[in-house]
């Protein structure tokens, strides 16, 4: 294989832990590294597609309880063997896209009440992160405690939410400022 995409990887990753249909894999992924890694189906439906041909996942059609067949995928010895040679490599840098850094960087071109009101809403959605990361750890240590993956998971969850706290500590410091600013144009 030429070039892997990460999308692959990250499939090739999610078939280790279990077999999965295409929506259980967008569902795992939502529910455990949307954190940190997300997929769409623009991008994830062509990999299972594409993996399936090269020979690293294998597919079967299975019956649900609604008598409705679906997909699953499993990981070949082929598939578990590439994305262990993956895992053992050096991660590349990866590029930082923030909308609501750019729109601060650029924030002398409005009000700083446009900037506080992008900031809070920022730290809204952080917060909300916060407690949707804390509710899937609880759920995972409760649901997985047997699990290998666990600790993984767990440190993983714990990047989310130290990052989390981290920018709702600059959130609160940015406010201050804007609204230092603000009162200082008065």
């Amino acid at each position: 294989m030429s070039k892997t995409s990460k999308t692959s990887y990250a499939v090739l990753g999610m078939l280790s832990i279990a077999p999965m249909s295409g929506y259980d894999i967008r569902q795992t992924m939502k529910e455990s590294t949307s954190n940190f890694w997300s997929e769409s189906d623009g991008q994830l439906y062509p990999a299972l597609a594409s993996l399936h041909k090269q020979g690293l996942i294998s597919c079967k059609m299975e019956k649900n309880e609604n008598e409705r067949e679906k997909k699953i995928y499993s990981i070949t010895a082929k598939g578990m063997a590439l994305l262990t040679q993956w895992l053992t490599r050096a991660a590349e840098t990866q590029s930082v896209r923030s909308e609501i850094l750019l729109k601060l960087f650029f924030g002398a071109n409005v009000s700083p009440d446009v900037s506080r009101e992008h900031i809070q809403m920022h730290c809204y959605q952080t917060k909300s992160m916060l407690a949707q990361l804390a509710a899937s750890k609880k759920q995972l240590q409760h649901e997985h405690k047997d699990s290998p993956h666990l600790p993984y998971w767990l440190m993983s969850i714990d990047y989310g939410m130290q990052i989390a706290e981290a920018k709702l500590a600059w959130c609160d410091g940015v406010i201050e400022k804007l609204n230092k600013m603000k009162s200082e144009r008065k």
